[in-house]
Formats: C-alpha cells, structure tokens, sequence
C-alpha cells in the first residue's frame, strides 16, 4: 500500500496539485482525497473522494461542494465503468458531473473565469490588514487587523486548508471554514466577522489583565481562555470561559486555595453569583462578589525592585526550585496549615504524589497530604492542571 500511496500522490501532485491524499491508519486500503480541483476552463471544484477499497472504487462516496452543502455521489447516481480505478475516476469528472448543477458546483466564485491567485491579486490592497505569500504560492497569512493586531489566520493554497490562526481553540474556526467558504473572500470576511464578534470577550479578559495580577497563563496570548489570579493571601481565582462566543453564559469561576478559605469564599461567590449584574463588565462585577475595592496586585516599588532576586528565592517551588515552568505555571499550592512555608506548582505536586503508593487517589479522594508538614491539601489545587 505505501508504493500504491506515493505512487496516487505523485499522479495528483503531477495532474491535480489542490487535492491531496490521506490514509486510514486502522484500514490501510482506506484513502481520502479531498481539496479543490480545477480544469481547463479555469474553473474549480471542492471535493472528498472516500475510496474504502483502493485502488479499486466499489463502494466509493464523492462529495462535492455545491454552494455551502456537500452533495454525495457514488455508483448509484454517477455513470462510472466497472473497471475503473480512482484516476480514471478524477480524469472523468468533469464530464459525469449532472449537467443541471455542473454549473452551480464548479464556479466558486461569482466571476466566471477566475481563479484563487486572481482573487489574490484583487486582495492585496488591504487597508485593514496585512496579507502575505510564501515563495511557492502555497500559504497565505492574514495578520495585523485593524484594532487586533495580533490576530492572524494562514491557509493552504488552494485547498483554503487551515494551517494556523490566532483565536483560542475552543473556537471551531477549521470546521466554519470547511462549511461556510467558497472562495478567499469568504475566508477572510468570516474571520473578520468572528473578529468583531469576539471583542467583548477580549475587552473582558483585558479589564482583568490590566487591573489584576495575572499569574496564569504566562505570556498571555490570544488563545488563552481562562485566568488565574490571586483573591487573597495564598487564594486565588481561576477564571473560564468555555465559549468566547457567548462568554457571559459559559463563564465558570473557581477558587483555589486551603480548605477552609475556599469554603467561606464560594458561599460568598454562591451569593454574587445571584446579584450577577450583566450591565457590568467581569472585572466590577468580581469585586461586587467578593466585597473588594480590588484586587491584589504585585508590589511595584523600588524598595521591592531592589530585592527581586532575593524575592524569587523565596517564592520558588519546594519540589523544582524554579519558579515558572515552561507551561507558564507557578507555584501556587500550599496545604491548610498557615504556618507551613511549602509552596509548589499543581503538576510538581501531581508527579511527586504518583510516586507514592496511594498516588491514585490524587484527584478521586483528595489532591493528598502536605509532603513537609502532613497538613491537608484542598482538592480545589486540582483545577490547576487542567491548564
């Protein structure tokens, strides 16, 4: 099957360079072929071609794009020989498609004789952002949006493929595309509508970034969808937002932090949580709940300055003894007993706990027992690891 396999990409390489092939690796005679492929005509055709038996087609399923719904053909409604293989098959489409919807399938765009680079061309006046091609006219990168700079999306050239992009990956941004886009423009007009439609998200998280000492994650990018940062004195708060789209509704908070306090504190977020005031942003509306004019932030004077190196010392993990991990966390767990100094990262704690015998209880029965003191660990210190 491997010959067979370089054999069907270099045919599709040579005679059809926007489709590509994948394989099942559970079922090695399972293909999938699937991008855009175009004729002679200039015009253009999405397609997935399922071949579970290659290099023979029975049982084949083709589906092509017909406006934003893919229509399925196989052997039943589509006139194929009996002895053909799937590059008599491709070689053949244009001819075999219905004649009442070749028309409607094939133009991608509304301009007859156009193709993805012509539509490039007519691009590359951007005012409200920047666009960029590689060498070999394979990749195209979006960036630099107006009012969201750091926000940019690349494709593949001229599947429309999505290779990388900027919004948080909750966002089902590869399967938008793959239902909703036609053509370049399509592509772009859909990312800077999300853009639009996800600022009240960013402004959310940027009240907080700006009035809070944000301790996680660390850098803050424009993927990240969650915060945490400290309530009190060894508490702290883990901010969520499962759906950036519709953040209000998917907002989850948790507190993290000894037993006790945390107890106190979500009788406390219970009660605010009811009083919600939507008319407020995240930030104000936290301080309501917990009763504060604000929250902690990390001392900034020069006396502070002065012994930073000193300060990192003291606020380095117990376990590691470093202070911020390559995933950006930092030392945050400490056990119910306020007297204890140990102080540790959630996945230093988690490793150390495997080790022991009883180290599947971790997140079943509690998050386990202090390693200097004995004192108990709250199990809150567990939502720290979903990061």
């Amino acid at each position: 099957m491997d010959s067979a396999e370089e054999n069907l990409k270099l045919i599709l390489a040579k005679k059809y360079p926007g489709l590509v092939v994948e394989c099942d690796c559970t079922n090695p005679k399972t293909i999938l072929i699937r991008g855009v492929m175009s004729s002679s005509a200039s015009r253009w055709l999405r397609l997935k071609l399922l071949v579970p038996n290659y290099p023979h087609l029975n049982k084949f399923q083709l589906y092509v794009q017909h406006q934003l719904e893919y229509k399925c053909y196989t052997s039943h409604n589509l006139p194929v020989h009996d002895n053909w293989n799937v590059e008599d098959l491709l070689a053949n489409l244009w001819e075999l498609m219905p004649g009442g919807t070749i028309k409607d399938v094939i133009k991608v765009t509304s301009r007859p004789k156009s193709n993805i680079y012509e539509e490039i061309l007519e691009l590359h006046q951007p005012l409200d952002y920047h666009l960029q091609l590689n060498d070999s006219c394979t990749r195209i990168r979006f960036s630099r949006f107006a009012e969201m700079d750091q926000h940019f999306f690349e494709l593949e050239l001229p599947t429309l493929r999505l290779l990388e992009h900027s919004l948080p990956d909750c966002v089902p941004l590869a399967t938008m595309l793959s239902k909703n886009v036609r053509c370049l423009r399509d592509a772009l007009d859909l990312y800077q509508k999300l853009l639009e439609d996800l600022r009240p998200f960013y402004d959310t998280f940027m009240d907080i970034d700006e009035l809070c000492h944000v301790l996680q994650p660390s850098p803050i990018t424009t993927k990240d969808n969650s915060r945490v940062f400290p309530l009190k004195e060894r508490v702290y708060l883990k901010v969520v937002i499962a759906d950036p789209l519709a953040y209000q509704a998917s907002m989850s908070l948790q507190i993290i932090g000894p037993t006790e306090e945390v107890a106190q504190l979500r009788h406390k977020l219970n009660d605010g949580l009811a009083n919600w005031d939507t008319e407020l942003d995240m930030h104000k509306n936290l301080l309501r709940v917990f009763d504060l004019c604000y929250f902690p932030m990390p001392d900034m004077s020069e006396n502070h300055k002065d012994k930073g190196q000193e300060q990192d010392q003291d606020e380095h993990c117990n376990i590691c003894f470093v202070y911020r991990l390559d995933n950006g966390q930092v030392p945050l767990v400490s056990c119910d007993n306020a007297r204890c100094v140990l102080k540790c990262h959630a996945a230093c704690l988690k490793e150390w706990f495997n080790t022991l015998m009883d180290g599947k209880t971790f997140l079943e029965v509690s998050f386990g027992m202090c390693p200097f003191c004995k004192a108990k660990l709250s199990t809150s210190f567990a939502a720290l690891l979903d990061d």
